[in-house]
């Protein structure tokens, strides 16, 4: 096991080893070979929103987007290129992280395809490893406006795909002017659509330099925010609060298809919580959006 696990079972907690592996007969941890453990580990992170543990290191850890299977990447084992053990990860647009693992160096085996209820596919990772995918067709993704359940059980990943859990956010007197300079000094690229006001004004952009995201919008009234996503937001939110933070937006269902928040910690820096219900375009966005004075 990873040298984090081992660290966590020695933290003193009063159990031999970390609770949320120790689950009787289920597979909770998993080694995934790769010459190029860095690389592996990104790639893992970006097409699956995977929690990377120690990214610098030779052997880089994981935690899984459900917090449940968690491993490290190791270059001492062959990779599992051939016929055999075959683990499937669950996605919620399976022919969007098709697209997703292309872009970010996979190579697609099997495009998707129908299995009864289900949609599989398969690909190999960059580290030769052949990797399943699947979704339950029978499970659409819902919108807030068309159910009661929490956003634990819609399908719609509640921490996007392509970003870890802080992402900075920068408030910019002129963000159209400030994007095309971090284009020219970081080399950014626009990630998605420009989300504006009916005058214009810039609202939400995300720029992706390196393998990190930065948001930007103009004029919100603070320099910087820290974004913050969450499997469970109300739990996070909850943590938070009871730790000190004090409430500046209460947390609730927003008209962009998030459920978020804001708070202040106590050395004034900001923070917003939230959970993704619904993936939405731009359009759809806009035609939400509560009316300008």
């Amino acid at each position: 096991m990873s040298e984090q696990t081992n660290q966590r079972a020695a933290a003193g907690d009063g159990h031999s080893i970390d609770t949320g592996l120790a689950r009787p007969g289920a597979v909770t941890y998993l080694h995934i070979p790769a010459t190029d453990t860095r690389r592996a580990s990104a790639f893992y992170r970006d097409v699956f929103g995977w929690s990377i543990n120690r990214p610098d290191s030779d052997r880089p850890s994981f935690d899984d987007a459900s917090g449940l299977l968690s491993g490290a990447w190791v270059s001492d084992h062959l990779p599992a290129a051939g016929p055999g053990l075959l683990p499937y990860i669950y996605v919620a647009d399976i022919e969007a992280t098709v697209a997703l693992i292309a872009a970010q160096g996979g190579a697609i085996l099997s495009e998707p395809y129908p299995e009864g209820q289900l949609t599989v596919a398969t690909f190999r990772d960059p580290a030769g490893n052949v990797i399943g995918l699947w979704h339950d067709t029978t499970r659409s993704p819902a919108s807030s406006e068309q159910t009661d359940a929490p956003a634990a059980e819609q399908t719609v990943a509640p921490v996007p795909e392509h970003l870890h859990t802080v992402t900075p956010r920068l408030a910019l007197t002129d963000a159209a002017a400030a994007i095309d300079f971090y284009a020219k000094a970081f080399g950014a690229s626009e990630v998605g659509e420009r989300h504006c006001a009916p005058d214009g004004t810039l609202i939400h952009a995300e720029l992706r330099i390196g393998d990190s995201i930065v948001m930007v919008t103009e004029d919100e009234g603070y320099m910087a925010l820290l974004c913050t996503y969450w499997p469970d937001v109300d739990a996070a939110w909850e943590r938070a609060v009871a730790a000190g933070a004090q409430v500046l937006h209460p947390l609730a269902d927003q008209f962009y298809g998030e459920r978020g928040g804001r708070l202040k910690d106590p050395f004034d820096q900001e923070w917003m919580l939230s959970a993704r219900l619904e993936k939405l375009t731009a359009a759809e966005i806009a035609a939400r959006a509560p009316a300008h004075d």
